[in-house]
């Protein structure tokens, strides 16, 4: 249904929600997890490295979940059928995501390149071609180029995916959650299950996480990163805003099911197939995770200095990497690689800097680009103009 000429847009792309800024912290977690996933393994050999350190790549599927929360949030009593509405929805997508991704993927072009350089065909190829399916978002799809140029950015391709399919996936999942959730839940075990078997036919006895070979890295990356893999995630986080719009479960009662949950997962670690745990099992401990934080008000997680925390984790996540790679390299040009037996060094000032980093990035380019994608445009007449998005 079109809108009447008469009456105003929408202020913003959605109707004006509350807040829930214990979710906007928990980001920072999930940020932050994955920052400690990815330095632990520069620093250390798996053999040394917690088990609760390495499921660090499970954060990726907080924010799947998330993302699929807090879209169904925003968007529950939206018309995305609407071409306006779509429109708006598909801008404030792209405030939101693009510049801070385009920003992280001009910085991991010198390491990019010179790793290239490196690397022998057909990789080396696949490699290259990140170059330009990076930027539109398309890198996620092909092994070798998903992990080539900024590997976290593999999450914002898939995101882009669920982004695209999301006008059609809202309208079925509020419907027909139940249907909705049986259908995904078997798309996801099918998936799941032919990824096993292919790896353990391809790659036997080696590590999903870290393969030792270029045949066993690209389908790893085919398995990890492939957006229809991960789709089941996303929709998950859709699934979640419908339970959580019908029942409201006590907040220590939540809690308590994601630490039993999580201290299962850690001590199950070496027994469960790592397709399952990279690519959606430990739902099981984020989504309770996410229920808890929709709901509280007041604690930790709702103080101004954790939700400004949670502002700057989409930065952190994608610029984390590139600032290690800066470190590392510096220490070795300046130090000849003297610190090497105190990697925990290098990890700490790498944090720090991330840290820095995101918070110039989100205050000086994510926040101003986001507001000038957002502003309103003329609409060819004289008008009061519209409130900022």
């Amino acid at each position: 249904m079109s809108r009447s000429p008469d009456r105003p847009a929408p202020a913003g792309p959605h109707p004006a929600v509350e807040p829930l800024p214990a979710l906007t912290a928990l980001r920072f977690v999930a940020a932050a997890y994955v920052l400690a996933f990815h330095f632990g393994t520069y620093a250390m050999s798996r053999a040394a490295m917690p088990d609760a350190v390495f499921l660090g790549y499970s954060g990726v599927t907080f924010f799947f979940l998330l993302s699929g929360f807090i879209l169904a949030y925003n968007y529950q009593r939206v018309d995305l059928s609407e071409r306006a509405a779509l429109v708006r929805f598909l801008r404030a997508r792209v405030a939101r995501v693009y510049p801070v991704y385009l920003l992280a993927l001009a910085v991991g072009v010198p390491w990019f390149v010179v790793w290239t350089a490196k690397v022998a065909p057909p990789l080396q190829t696949l490699m290259a071609a990140s170059a330009v399916l990076a930027p539109l978002g398309l890198h996620a799809w092909v092994p070798g180029a998903a992990c080539a140029l900024d590997c976290p950015s593999w999450s914002v391709s898939a995101e882009l995916f669920f982004y695209a399919l999301f006008p059609l996936l809202l309208p079925l999942v509020l419907r027909r959650p139940g249907v909705t959730a049986l259908v995904t839940l078997a798309a996801w075990a099918t998936a799941t299950t032919l990824a096993i078997l292919a790896w353990n036919r391809y790659a036997p006895g080696l590590s999903l996480i870290a393969p030792t070979t270029d045949a066993a890295a690209l389908l790893a990356q085919a398995i990890k990163y492939n957006p229809l893999m991960r789709l089941p995630e996303f929709v998950a986080g859709l699934l979640l805003f419908v339970l959580w719009r019908r029942v409201r479960l006590p907040i220590p009662l939540l809690l308590a099911g994601a630490g039993a949950a999580a201290a299962a997962l850690v001590a199950s670690v070496g027994a469960i197939p790592e397709v399952l745990t990279h690519n959606g099992l430990t739902a099981l401990v984020w989504a309770p995770v996410i229920l808890a934080g929709a709901q509280a008000r007041s604690g930790p997680l709702t103080a101004g200095w954790f939700v400004f925390l949670g502002r700057i984790s989409f930065a952190l996540y994608l610029l984390h990497v590139p600032v290690y790679v800066f470190v590392s390299g510096l220490h070795r040009a300046l130090l000849a690689g003297r610190l090497d037996g105190i990697p925990w060094l290098t990890a700490a000032l790498a944090t720090f800097l991330s840290l820095a980093a995101a918070s110039a990035v989100h205050l000086w380019v994510e926040e101003p680009a986001r507001r000038r994608i957002l502003r309103p445009r003329a609409q060819g007449r004289p008008a009061t103009a519209m409130p900022s998005a």
